[in-house]
């Protein structure tokens, strides 16, 4: 039943692509939900189709599973006109892809390891649908605007946490805080980066900015909020860097105006929640006790324990035990609080090798290409999309929420516009 569901949703999407192409305002509206839906995904599981499903299963994703975001790649891929992006681009993504692909054939469970393959997999085709999508001049700021209705959808639902429930910590749509305080990444950097560069296009830069500040004070989560602000003050030096004006100078100052009026909220907010929950790391630093197991289980298996399988080896193998984690079932369920050490527990070597190369090759793209080419515009995309992939990378060393189905779509979202706006100034260049 739930293939031919499958199959008739994807039977449908020839001509709704047919009519979406027809209508320049279907076009924007298309464009838009494709930059809100990952802000939606979690509240919103209607539209998602689980082809497989192990409910019990402790890895990151637990099925083979369809979303909306993945139909309507299907459905740009059937509308966009064709577009060269240098395979070069892509090269690191297959690396990975192959080596967690290799990791089933000697994962204790094939069919779980396939879960996070087929989960890259959706991924890369939304990479690769908004790289080609993005070679158009008007779709990126598109994208960022369906991104600030998600983000606005976020903040209606942090304040009702908030004040109506009365929650400490708040998670807006999402299942998790840190979740949310990950996904703000992707809109407070790169308007930031817009705000200071002088962008026009966009008129609301200043409140999604502001929103994005409040919406991840109130998640109470300390990985989120302290990474926003490094992020924030590695773009304030990037900026400055470029060379000061008075609108750079003012843009500056008002946004560090607004972080010390937000400073009070910050500290109620942080307040409230160690009030409800202290923190016992003098007695237990779980998050070592994590990095111990990743440690172990990167010692005995060189290649990997298999993608997607961190926690039962950990549960099965008795990793918890030598490493140190407190025998309760919430913990022994949880994942190592980093993704780079999650990815060499389960690829390897060769696959941590590959996932930080995948990571840095559009941030090494959108730095340089956004140095070089002369379109202003561009240049600020470039760097706006490089900044938060940097912050988000930064943020990966305390959490492991980069692989969680919403963050990736998210990344590919931002590296896509890398990878299609450098690819359009490349094209220029040559004509």
């Amino acid at each position: 039943m739930k293939l031919a569901f499958v199959a008739l949703l994807l039977l449908s999407l020839f001509p709704a692509a047919l009519l979406i192409r027809r209508y320049a305002w279907l076009t924007r509206i298309f464009w838009l939900c494709f930059g809100a839906l990952p802000f939606t995904l979690s509240s919103a599981p209607l539209f998602d189709v689980g082809i497989i499903l192990w409910e019990d299963w402790p890895g990151f994703v637990a099925a083979i599973e369809v979303t909306a975001i993945d139909l309507l790649a299907v459905m740009a891929f059937l509308i966009l006109p064709a577009h060269r992006t240098p395979l070069v681009y892509f090269l690191p993504f297959l690396v990975y892809f192959a080596i967690a692909a290799a990791s089933m054939t000697y994962a204790p469970e094939p069919l779980a390891a396939g879960f996070a393959v087929w989960q890259f997999a959706r991924v890369f085709l939304v990479l690769g649908v908004v790289a080609r999508a993005c070679a158009f001049e008007g779709v990126p700021y598109l994208i960022f605007k369906g991104m600030v209705i998600g983000l606005f959808a976020n903040f209606i639902a942090v304040l009702w946490q908030r004040f109506g429930l009365d929650l400490a910590q708040n998670t807006g749509l999402f299942a998790h805080q840190n979740t949310l305080g990950m996904a703000i990444h992707f809109v407070l950097v790169p308007h930031l980066v817009m705000l200071l560069s002088g962008t026009r296009r966009l008129i609301y830069l200043g409140p999604t900015i502001m929103l994005s500040l409040l919406a991840i004070i109130f998640t109470a989560s300390r990985g989120s909020v302290g990474t926003a602000a490094i992020g924030m003050a590695i773009t304030f030096a990037f900026v400055a860097m470029q060379g000061l004006t008075q609108r750079k100078i003012a843009a500056i100052a008002a946004t560090l105006l607004a972080v010390a009026l937000a400073a009070p909220i910050v500290i109620a907010t942080f307040e409230k929640r160690f009030e409800r929950a202290p923190l016992n790391e003098e007695a237990y630093d779980e998050r070592a006790a994590f990095n111990n197991v990743s440690a172990y289980i990167l010692e005995d298996f060189p290649m990997g324990i298999g993608v997607n399988h961190y926690v039962y080896a950990a549960q099965n193998f008795g990793y918890s035990d030598r490493g140190g984690v407190m025998p309760f079932e919430g913990n022994r369920r949880s994942i190592v609080h980093n993704a780079y050490l999650l990815a060499a527990a389960e690829t390897g070597y060769a696959g941590l090798f590959a996932f930080s190369l995948m990571l840095l090759t559009p941030v090494a793209i959108a730095f340089g290409n956004g140095f070089r080419i002369k379109d202003r515009a561009d240049g600020v995309l470039l760097t706006g999309c490089g900044m938060a992939l940097v912050t988000v990378y930064l943020h990966s060393f305390l959490e492991w929420i980069i692989y969680a189905k919403e963050i990736q779509y998210m990344m590919a979202i931002a590296m896509g516009i890398i990878f299609g706006v450098s690819s359009r100034q490349k094209k220029a260049a040559k004509s």
